[in-house]
């Protein structure tokens, strides 16, 4: 799997630490890439990279979404 460009870790990253109690990742991680002013283009590939990893660790997408990054 290829690994994502810095600035969409960097927007996983903010998902992560700006979690709302009831967000699933797709939410937190399009409020995200709308806040960094990034394309839909943006989110699907940071979305794409985070469901590749959870259907290849059978993870959660929060998890898998952690390891994506400390794999980064």
């Amino acid at each position: 799997m290829a690994p994502l460009r810095q600035e969409l870790g960097g927007v996983l990253s903010d998902a992560l630490k700006k979690r709302r109690r009831d967000d699933s990742l797709e939410v937190a991680v399009g409020r995200e890439t709308r806040r960094a002013g990034m394309r839909y283009q943006d989110y699907l590939e940071v979305m794409e990279a985070v469901r590749g990893m959870a259907r290849k660790r059978k993870l959660d997408p929060w998890k898998a979404a952690e390891v994506l990054l400390d794999e980064q």
